[in-house]
């Protein structure tokens, strides 16, 4: 199944967005998965940081593809109530996020998250913030229809 072409957003902070502006997406770490049929088995949910194109002076493979620099998230558990995948930011020991480089063409599909608040939501947060303060996250598997027959 072909769907239409989207656009993705990577840009760094600017005055209307001081964080920057990062969507997130499905990728594949597994080859042998193939999405949406596999669900999210074989798959990660990360956050876009940056995507580019390595410049060397040849030829090289590695020249002719675009890559993606990615932060990822962890799938924590599935929140009964709301029927949607819990996700928090992967962290290292030092509270760092933990990132990675990704070929252009794992990148399966857009990913919808929704910030949780918890019992009392920070005050910075806005429409501009709350991606990059929260730090659990559903991930709505109501957005679209391959989005939900993947999570159910």
């Amino acid at each position: 199944m072909l769907l239409p072409s989207q656009g993705l957003h990577v840009s760094p902070p600017t005055v209307n967005w001081p964080f920057g502006h990062y969507d997130s997406v499905i990728i594949s770490r597994d080859g042998n998965k193939d999405w949406p049929h596999s669900g999210l088995h074989g798959h990660d949910i990360v956050q876009l940081r940056m995507i580019f194109k390595p410049i060397s002076g040849s030829q090289s493979l590695l020249s002719n593809m675009y890559y993606a620099y990615v932060q990822r998230f962890v799938t924590t558990s599935v929140d009964q109530h709301a029927g949607m995948h819990v996700l928090k930011r992967a962290l290292r020991s030092t509270g760092e996020r933990v990132g990675d480089i990704i070929p252009l063409f794992q990148i399966r599909a857009p990913a919808h998250l929704i910030p949780r608040f918890g019992q009392k939501a920070n005050s910075q947060l806005n429409s501009h913030s709350s991606d990059e303060l929260s730090s659990s996250f559903w991930l709505n598997k109501y957005w679209t229809k391959e989005l939900f027959h993947a999570c159910s």
